[in-house]
């Protein structure tokens, strides 16, 4: 065996390449290695020719065109599926806000057939929309924005509505928030109702919590004190010293659900330092969620 660099030959092939070389110098080889490495050369282009030929023998062409088909589709349908499946209200707009499409809900809840929405100005659907703009404008985003939808018939959705900038469009989420706003209402109309009433039914109306005043009605004007003065004050700090004991003790048994609606007795200082007899009847309430007694009071005796 021959060694010539890397190249390691038999014998008798090494001298039957070098008379060949020696033969044929047109060829332009200057030694058995030189012949040799263009040989290995030119074999290894063969095995990579006949292997891309077999590759492109052997691939389905037709499954790989469904692989690409399949994979473009799937990034489509990821967004597609995440925008469908938004519980609210979502929208896509223009970068000069007309509507580029709307999820389903969207349509539902609005009354529009989705091509009725498609270019339609975002500005005509959504109340306040300069606001809205205006702060995209500056800061390409906006969170929980309180505004209201106009439907298709002209009702109005309370919504809140999120929105963000993408590169050449915006993505909004508007949350129906109807329900929510008509239970305040109905909370706020009930306080208002249950404060007049209070008002106009007790000379002081009283509701302790913690110990403390937390409410007063208007009228009140058993203690000398304004409403105003009165919140925030320990109920004791009104009472005189000798019935302290006394009306911390009936408190804790009223929370308990205990005597409710039994009057108790109880002197007051006044604010102008007079001593008058009062009756008080609690009952208890939750006040604010947590618990408290309502404290109808009078005076039983001003001498």
């Amino acid at each position: 065996m021959i060694k010539y660099s890397t190249i390691s030959l038999p014998k008798e092939l090494y001298e039957i390449l070098q008379k060949l070389i020696e033969r044929k110098p047109e060829w332009g080889y200057n030694s058995v290695a030189d012949f040799c490495k263009e040989a290995i050369r030119l074999h290894l282009r063969d095995i990579k020719r006949e292997l891309r030929e077999d590759f492109w023998r052997k691939l389905d062409v037709k499954d790989l065109i469904k692989k690409i088909e399949m994979a473009s589709e799937c990034e489509g349908s990821l967004y597609q599926d995440a925008f469908k499946s938004i519980k609210d209200m979502a929208f896509l707009t223009f970068k000069n806000f007309t509507i580029k499409d709307v999820n389903r809900i969207f349509s539902y809840l609005t009354g529009y057939e989705r091509e009725e929405l498609f270019k339609k100005p975002i500005k005509d659907i959504i109340e306040r929309w300069d606001e809205i703009e205006k702060e995209l404008k500056t800061n390409e985003y906006i969170k929980d924005f309180e505004t209201a939808i106009i439907r298709k018939d002209g009702k109005r959705i309370d919504i809140l509505v999120t929105i963000n900038k993408l590169e050449d469009s915006y993505f909004g989420v508007a949350k129906d928030i109807t329900i929510r706003k008509m239970v305040e209402e109905k909370l706020r109309k009930e306080k208002e109702l249950y404060e007049y009433l209070l008002n106009q039914l007790y000379n002081s109306i009283v509701v302790i919590q913690n110990g403390k005043i937390k409410f007063v009605n208007d009228t009140a004007s058993v203690s000398g004190y304004s409403p105003d003065e009165l919140i925030g004050k320990k109920v004791e700090e009104l009472i005189v010293e000798e019935d302290r004991k006394k009306i911390i003790k009936n408190m804790e048994e009223k929370l308990k659900g205990k005597n409710e609606g039994k009057p108790e007795y109880y002197r007051i200082k006044r604010k102008d330092g007079k001593v008058v007899k009062i009756e008080a009847i609690s009952r208890r309430i939750e006040f604010e969620g947590k618990p408290a007694l309502l404290t109808c009071v009078r005076i039983v005796d001003n001498k």
